[in-house]
């Protein structure tokens, strides 16, 4: 009883390992939202402690959450890459073992079947001859129940082989799986990651979910856009393209496709007062002698650690049960070298901010340490007893800058931080009800709380020294720096909106597998088809497709790949959708459609004196329709632009009726070609030159 109650005890403090398998995600630009989910039953305080999560995962975002339990406490650990995961190895030994054994136990019982099967097709009857048949004792009418016998054994045991066929099967399928994860297991020597473990406290069947975002996954939209004549209809499919290398596998998970840039923030943003032109005051405050601060050092830790032969022998065993070769085994591992110590370079900063007025100390003052050498700032907060602290900070000549909502901003020049010193910088601020303001300079005394008791004089010039300038603009902070994203990604081609996508079925993602494209949307539109026929360059007729407000959500942009049919017809980009928005589709050439043009020309001239030539241009265009419906075409053609005063270009008529356009000449029809039938059009137009003029194209 002593030794169970010691095992239990060991069991609720080291925690056990919760079986929680990635169940949902949630796929952004660059990122994603992982869900796991697992059951339990709590009896009172529990410790659990989840698979462990890839080395990319962003700490911060960890969460988790109960269901018929309280979360009493989570613990985040970053594993290095030392360590083994012990539990998911014995777990698979235990289950290959478990499928050898099954897979020897089908076997052996296949080889009883099969013998007994031979057995019972060796037995063959005989006809007797007249002596024997008088010597039988047997009566002809129990033949039948003996044939039966046979034939119903013989059936039974081929229908017991084929069912113990088909789980031999099954299984192998199993044990190769597990063969393939032993054999990665044993050759890896524990990638980093991070260990998150939870104290519940309940009673009762409790489900547990831990959310987390992790990088290394993406989407792209995409598109396939089918054009069908018959109908004039437009059928849409809207895919997402996803893959990931986060380190885990998705398996059986809804998959979520998003737009949205997803955020840390936890708490509101606050406004502070702005104050222009204001001076501070300065009070004198004697500083009593402080020690120098030490970190406190770092607790042990309290994880059991399992020795290296334990582990190379664990390792061995899973790549034996792998089938993996002898010069396959993996070398012992390297102890990790020592981290490097504290950068001796480094200081802190601490101090207390209280009012000017009430002597009493100031919460939430939000305390900015700059330097001329820095790219960024140093930010922190003072608590509820006024006390900031900014720590392993380079040493520099520091700036710093006290801001809070109810009182007047101030600042602290020339602080000079030297290595491995921790300075103290007390401060007094003004409330914002104090009228009163004095000009001061605000150069504070360098103190060494370790060895020092500097102060400051406070004379004549001193208070006539100009006060420390202070600007104020709408500018970010100087590290700030705005988020990039590939020009193709969901959250550049989604035109603002936040918009998300849930798979049909659950997926499987693997990780470093390559994409997947999952199916998310399918319509139907309405599409008006035309053929833009240019006879003067090309017999061939091109397709456009025009659609007017088809989408019944907004779309994100993205690639398209069109089809007329079932033949390809090209690719295209598209914008955002929008319900109500128009775009046009280039579908490719109608090879069915072939327009002719011809022209005939006439030569004259005119004039007394100077003589000038005429040409005469009549040009007739034929479009076909080879298709039992009408067909909508748009013809273009040109008329050649008079760009010298002495040459003369006048259209004399068209049918059917055109107006040309001043800038380029371009002449447009919009015609209806009959089913099965043909339309012709015709314009005529003269062009006047200089005799003996030669005319050419540019």
């Amino acid at each position: 009883m002593l030794i169970l109650g010691l095992g239990l005890m060991a069991v609720g403090v080291l925690g056990a390992s919760l079986d929680a398998p990635v169940t949902s995600v949630t796929v952004y630009s660059d990122q994603a939202q992982v869900v796991r989910s697992g059951s339990l039953t709590v009896s009172g305080s529990r410790r659990v402690t989840f698979p462990r999560l890839p080395k990319n995962v962003d700490t911060d975002s960890i969460r988790v959450e109960a269901e018929g339990a309280e979360v009493s406490h989570v613990d985040v650990r970053i594993v290095k890459g030392e360590a083994f995961s012990h539990d998911e190895a014995r777990k698979l030994v235990a289950r290959l073992e478990d499928v050898d054994v099954a897979l020897a136990r089908i076997a052996a019982e296949r080889n009883v079947h099969h013998i007994q099967i031979e057995a019972l097709r060796r037995i063959r009857p005989t006809v007797p001859g007249d002596g024997e048949a008088a010597r039988a004792q047997t009566s002809p009418s129990n033949w039948s129940t003996a044939a039966a016998f046979l034939v119903d054994n013989i059936a039974r045991l081929d229908a017991r082989m084929r069912e113990l066929e088909a789980q031999s099967e099954t299984l192998k399928k199993e044990q190769q799986q597990h063969k393939e994860r032993a054999s990665t297991l044993g050759k890896t020597f524990g990638e980093p990651g991070v260990e998150v473990g939870a104290t519940l406290t309940g009673n009762g069947a409790t489900k547990v979910t831990l959310t987390y975002l992790t990088t290394g996954a993406r989407w792209y939209p995409r598109y396939e856009l089918q054009l069908q004549p018959e109908s004039q209809r437009m059928q849409m499919a809207f895919y997402g393209r996803v893959s990931q290398e986060t380190g885990e596998d998705w398996e059986g998970a809804r998959l979520t496709l998003s737009t949205a840039l997803p955020s840390n923030a936890t708490a509101m943003p606050k406004l502070s007062t702005w104050k222009l032109g204001v001076r501070e005051r300065f009070i004198p405050t004697p500083h009593p002698h402080q020690e120098s601060i030490r970190p406190a050092q770092a607790a042990p830790d309290s994880q059991p650690k399992v020795t290296a032969s334990a582990d190379q022998a664990l390792r061995a065993q899973l790549l034996l049960l792998a089938g993996a070769q002898a010069g396959e085994q993996p070398a012992p591992t390297q102890p990790q070298a020592p981290e490097p110590p504290r950068e001796k370079g480094r200081g802190t900063i601490l101090g207390t901010v209280t009012d000017a007025q009430s002597r009493k100390p100031l919460a939430d003052v939000v305390v900015i340490a700059t330097a001329p050498s820095l790219e960024g700032d140093y930010l922190t907060m003072t608590n509820a007893k006024g006390e900031y602290l900014i720590t392993g900070i380079p040493a520099d000549l520091y700036t710093l800058r006290f801001e809070r909502e109810a009182n007047k901003p101030y600042a602290r020049s020339h602080i000079q931080l030297r290595p491995a010193r921790t300075i103290r910088v007390n401060v007094e601020l003004l409330s914002d009800s104090l009228r009163e303001t004095i000009g001061i300079n605000g150069r504070g005394p360098i103190i060494d709380v370790g060895s020092t008791m500097a102060g400051v004089n406070i004379d004549v010039e001193f208070v006539h020294k100009d006060s420390i300038p202070q600007d104020v603009g709408l500018s970010p902070p100087p590290a700030w720096r705005p988020p990039t994203f590939d020009p193709e990604s969901p959250v550049a081609v989604a035109g603002g909106y936040n918009l998300t996508f849930t798979s049909q079925h659950r997926e499987t993602l693997l990780s470093g597998k390559g994409e997947r494209s999952l199916p998310l949307v399918s319509e139907s539109w309405p599409v008006q088809v035309e053929r833009q026929v240019f006879p003067a360059l090309s017999q061939n007729a091109y397709l456009v497709a025009t659609l007017k407000g088809p989408a019944r959500t907004v779309l994100p942009g993205g690639d398209a790949s069109l089809f007329v049919g079932t033949d390809p017809a090209g690719s295209a980009t598209l914008e955002t959708l929008v319900p109500g928005g128009t775009f046009n589709l280039p579908l490719g050439i109608d090879r069915e459609v072939r327009s002719a043009r011809n022209v005939r020309l006439v030569e004259a001239e005119k004039g007394f004196i100077s003589k000038e030539e005429v040409g005469t241009y009549e040009v007739t265009i034929e479009v076909p329709n080879p298709y039992p419906f009408p067909l909508a075409v748009s013809v273009m053609d040109q008329l050649p632009l008079n760009t010298d005063g002495k040459v003369e270009v006048a259209l004399v008529r068209a049918v059917p009726s055109v107006q040309p356009d001043t800038g380029t000449g371009k002449l447009q029809w919009n015609v209806t070609v009959p089913p099965s039938s043909k339309s012709t059009i015709a314009f005529q137009y003269t062009l006047s030159r200089p005799k003996g003029w030669r005319l050419f194209q540019k």
